[in-house]
């Protein structure tokens, strides 16, 4: 099972001047996600049932919700590094 992150780091640099750094902590926000996960699975589930006995199978809400949130687990390790000729920009998901 994976983990959802914990701290995302952000790192601007311009030659210039001073670069910024900022930790912010993503663990602050996983109790909002969790609580609108919990209302919104259910919600998600009682469309998909409707739509099945309507005959459509086309869309599956509740799954859709399931692996938004497995996305958002394996985004923790994330490193994305932008070079460009006066600037370079960090990220990293921790």
């Amino acid at each position: 099972m994976s983990l959802p992150p914990v701290m995302l780091h952000l790192e601007v640099t311009r030659p210039p001047r001073r670069s910024v750094r900022l930790w912010l902590p993503l663990f602050l926000l996983w109790p909002l996600a969790l609580m609108l996960g919990v209302l919104a699975l259910p919600v998600a589930a009682v469309v998909d049932l409707v739509r099945l006995l309507c005959g459509r199978r086309d869309h599956h809400y509740a799954m859709l919700l399931v692996r938004l949130s497995a996305l958002c687990c394996e985004t923790r390790g994330l490193v994305i590094q932008i070079d460009k000729r006066n600037e370079t920009v960090n990220l990293t998901v921790h």
